[in-house]
């Protein structure tokens, strides 16, 4: 953790320890009851309860996170988490590279989480995925469709 704010076991320490442990009784403790969750696809859900609610539904029994980072912000009203998501599904696992960004009410408690995610399997713009060596990021060149895109 950097920056002035809560010690370590802050809120989002707290946030994510419950969310690993699928903890559900201690999770809604950290959220004010009025909290807004905006998803990495834009879906918005308010309150602790239904916060808690779709987590149930979403997270699997086989899951965990690595917080690799936690900065607060000066003042300790907003931080921001760098994470690694595992989740178990029965099809196929899933690892996933999120961000989150946290507003915290006058109580600690979270108002406020915005989750950013990266696909590395997914390719939508035709680079080649961020994990594969045919990657635009790892090869230094335009990607296959820079004539489209006039480059």
């Amino acid at each position: 953790m950097t920056g002035p704010g809560p010690e370590p076991g802050g809120p989002i320490e707290r946030f994510f320890a419950a969310l690993s442990a699928r903890d559900w009784e201690s999770f809604v403790l950290v959220l004010a009851p009025h909290v807004v969750r905006v998803g990495p696809f834009g879906d918005r859900v308010t309150g602790s309860e239904r916060y808690v609610d779709l987590l149930r539904g979403l997270v699997p029994s086989d899951y965990g996170n690595d917080v690799h980072r936690i900065t607060y912000a000066p003042g300790g009203r907003a931080g921001f988490a760098r994470v690694t998501e595992h989740l178990g599904y029965t099809d196929r696992p899933l690892h996933l590279e999120e961000a989150y960004a946290f507003e915290l009410d006058a109580e600690e408690l979270v108002s406020l989480v915005e989750i950013f995610l990266q696909m590395p399997d997914a390719d939508p713009g035709g680079f080649g995925s961020a994990a594969s060596a045919d990657s635009y990021a790892s090869s230094g060149g335009p990607g296959p469709d820079a004539r489209r895109l006039g480059g």
